[in-house]
């Protein structure tokens, strides 16, 4: 990976991941930080290009920071996690879903969409669907 994540990290517990939405970072959730640590090893990170997070070389896209986002659970041994994502950070939860199923617990999404690249819209129905 061509970046190191900026991240506040807090309590214990099964891991939660907070994702923002474009132009924010990691503070946006500052308010519920403590709250969640009560039950979490919360993780708010900042993702590539926002924050204190660099922007690197790699392409600025969903998938990317999705494919980030492996990496950073890599690279602090989180095998899997609940994810809680707002607004783009609920695009990456999902696009990482759909990559990388085994390494999420449980998605917790506000604002996202379903057409987080058009790519993966169909592939999200089916998988609602699916679930039915």
């Amino acid at each position: 990976m061509d970046i190191e994540h900026y991240y506040e990290e807090k309590g214990q517990g099964e891991p939660l991941i907070l994702l923002h939405g474009n132009s924010e970072d990691s503070s946006y959730f500052k308010g519920q930080i403590d709250e969640f640590a009560v039950c979490y090893h919360v993780y708010a990170l900042d993702t590539r290009g926002h924050g204190k997070t660099p922007r690197g070389e790699m392409p600025f896209t969903i998938k990317q920071f999705a494919d980030d986002l492996f990496g950073f659970m890599d690279e602090h041994q989180i095998e899997k996690a609940h994810i809680l994502g707002f607004s783009d950070g609920g695009n990456i939860a999902m696009v990482f879903a759909i990559h990388y199923p085994d390494r999420v617990n449980k998605l917790v999404l506000n604002g996202a969409n379903l057409n987080a690249g058009d790519r993966y819209s169909g592939t999200l129905w089916k998988c609602s669907r699916r679930k039915s």
